[in-house]
């Protein structure tokens, strides 16, 4: 699987959504005008309107006006991320410092996933419904959740539930969610007709007493048009189905598919689809929201007229040639203790007071210097992880996970102690009048305890690599993402003012910032597409800066024209984006250069991350400082960066 190709293919199922959509619409306006002409016509006023060209325009404006407001609404709501559309489904979040041990086994697993395929981890919301069910919900990687039923969590081990898992990551990385919020709108816009018709037939109910004293005969009409409406919805519904089931089912074989190829144990996800055939609950939800939502399950969580998932011997015969077809009895839980103890597990953090806003400013392109503490392997490992989940990698994450100090994984899991991770990894630890600078900044504009949290948390981040900072940075992104707009826009003025502190900016804080802006703030921004339709023909120049950069910044002091040659030459063999100057190449010329590359289509994006990693492998190793930019870079294009493979580090 192609992280970048799929995302591409994903914008083309949109084209056939909308055909399908159009159709529908088509359908239900002739349906609409012949309803509008029949009411007309049993009335003695207007009866002259019914069947003429004037009727029919002016109800096709006013019904495709209704569909097309009814669509955007619901997708502008849709687009606030997976959050709403789990707690619409009564979904509660998952405290990630959560002691019991089934919460627990659930956030690791997502968590080795997404450190794996290099995404952000992705909130956990429990549902609680006893049906084996989960999906992945969000307008892209950055603001996705993961939603799990009890019934999952406590019906399923290990193998089976990482099985699971990795469908849903499937999901996130083949860009099936932003189509499936594009579906939900759409199907919501087709069968609003059905929700006026029966507003219309409670009018027309209740001016029924004036209708029968023969004062006014609106009454009937209203009722009349109003269960006309109400069954042209059924039409609405029907093509609805027709849709969810066009689209769905495929993309469930493909994740299914990719879900087996991630964890190279069949098994897992084969085991879940026969624990759901042996429970009598089966897959089954009954949250009142389930049935417009029912193209993002697992399973099929309700009937429909069109199956939106394909059978479940099917799915599992295609992983599973030689099964059976028999079901273990799942009705009993043996292999766990049933227990997710809400209170133990869900959320809280204590929300920090307003703060003032600094107005300082780092000096534009000067660039502190940054020690490269370690050696890490070849850059285009970094690539590779985002094209393919596997045993190893997995495997490889659990490693990366565990490197790090547990005190330190802790303080990540929460709001208030992942807060006071991000400003430690900027206090400047070598000048002693910054750091007492920037102490005095988070005394000022936090609350109490946060100066006191950070200077303790300081000197265990002492000898960690870029890597393993970085894990910890994605490790504190579930609990930014509780801050509430206002709370995140004074810690994000407080980041902003601890870079400041020395008037100039480490390339480190300069990607730290880029995460910050770029992804975590994400939930508090306006959906904006995550890739483009330009070239990287059309967009050399801004390619030369970022490949200049790397060139220049990780060739300890050798020439670094070589290594740009090595990677330009991977996007343009004309030579047509000369090696540029050393001042070209500076900070504030990157942020200019990401603005133009992010309109890069995805495929295009992967030529210029693999260009960049080929300049970083041309000397043989990948310094920290290397490794910083390239997060930058990767986190501002909207694509994942897997983690650090040690085992594949190549000799200094």
């Amino acid at each position: 699987m192609d992280f970048f190709e799929q995302q591409d293919r994903a914008r083309g199922l949109s084209g056939y959504l909308i055909f399908l959509f159009g159709l529908g619409v088509i359908v239900i306006l002739v349906a609409v005008f012949c309803l509008a002409s029949f009411a007309l016509g049993i009335t003695a006023e207007h009866r002259e309107m019914a069947w003429t060209l004037e009727l029919a325009v002016l109800s096709a404006v006013l019904s495709g006006i209704s569909i097309f407001l009814a669509s955007a609404f619901r997708i502008h709501w849709l687009s606030k991320g997976g959050q709403v559309i789990a707690e619409s489904l009564g979904g509660q979040r998952l405290s990630g410092n959560t002691k019991d041990p089934t919460a627990r086994q659930i956030l690791n697993v997502v968590e080795e996933m997404a450190i794996a395929s290099g995404t952000p981890v992705p909130p956990v919301y429990l549902m609680d419904e006893e049906g084996i069910n989960a999906f992945a919900a969000g307008y892209s990687p950055r603001d996705a959740v993961i939603g799990v039923t009890r019934g999952c969590a406590l019906r399923l081990n290990r193998d089976q539930l990482q099985g699971v898992m990795a469908h849903e990551f499937s999901h996130i990385l083949n860009g099936d969610m932003r189509t499936n919020i594009r579906l939900t709108g759409i199907i919501f816009g087709i069968v609003f007709l059905s929700r006026i018709g029966r507003i219309m037939l409670d009018f027309g109910r209740l001016s029924g007493g004036r209708r029968r004293s023969g004062k006014n005969e609106g009454g009937g009409i209203l009722i009349i048009v109003g269960l006309g409406l109400f069954l042209i919805g059924g039409i609405g519904a029907f093509f609805g189905a027709m849709i969810r089931a066009s689209i769905s089912r495929q993309r469930e074989f493909l994740a299914d598919a990719s879900a087996v190829q991630f964890t190279r144990n069949p098994e897992g996800i084969s085991g879940a689809l026969k624990r759901i055939g042996g429970f009598s609950e089966g897959s089954k939800l009954h949250s009142p929201e389930a049935s417009e939502f029912s193209h993002m399950f697992f399973g099929s969580g309700v009937s429909s007229l069109f199956a939106t998932h394909p059978p479940l011997p099917i799915r599992i015969l295609r992983i599973e040639p030689n099964w059976k077809k028999t079901y273990p009895n799942t009705d009993k839980i043996t292999e766990k203790p049933p227990s997710i103890e809400s209170t133990s597990a869900l959320a809280g953090f204590a929300a920090p007071p307003s703060a003032q806003v600094t107005d300082a400013k780092p000096r534009e392109n000067q660039v502190a210097p940054v020690s490269n503490r370690g050696k890490s392997p070849s850059a285009q490992s970094f690539l590779k992880t985002t094209q393919q989940i596997d045993g190893e990698k997995l495997a490889q994450a659990r490693s990366l996970i565990s490197s790090v100090p547990e005190y330190l994984i802790e303080r990540a899991r929460e709001p208030f102690g992942a807060r006071c991770l991000l400003f430690a990894m900027l206090l400047d630890t070598q000048n002693e009048k910054v750091l007492e600078k920037q102490i005095h900044t988070i005394q000022l504009q936090s609350e109490s305890g946060t100066a006191e949290e950070t200077e303790k948390i300081m000197p265990h981040l002492s000898g960690l690599s870029s890597e393993q900072i970085f894990l910890l940075v994605e490790e504190s992104r579930p609990g930014i993402a509780e801050l509430s707009p206002r709370q995140f826009s004074t810690f994000q003025d407080l980041i902003f003012s601890l870079i400041a502190s020395d008037d100039q900016i480490t390339l480190f804080e300069w990607s730290l910032q880029k995460i910050i802006d770029h992804d975590f703030g994400k939930k508090h921004s306006n959906p904006q597409p995550l890739h483009g339709r330009a070239s990287v023909s059309s967009r050399l120049p801004e390619c030369a800066v970022l490949i200049g950069a790397l060139a220049y910044h990780g060739q300890d002091g050798a020439d670094p024209q070589p290594a740009y040659n090595v990677g330009i030459r991977s996007l343009d063999r004309s030579g047509r984006a000369p090696f540029p100057e050393k001042n070209a190449c500076g900070l504030s010329s990157i942020d200019q250069a990401l603005q133009r590359l992010s309109k890069l289509s995805a495929v295009d994006k992967r030529s210029l991350l693999e260009a960049c990693a080929r300049t970083i492998d041309y000397d043989g190793k990948t310094t920290d400082v290397e490794i910083q930019i390239l997060r930058g870079i990767s986190c501002f294009l909207s694509c994942p960066l897997g983690p650090d493979l040690i085992a594949n580090a190549p000799s200094a």
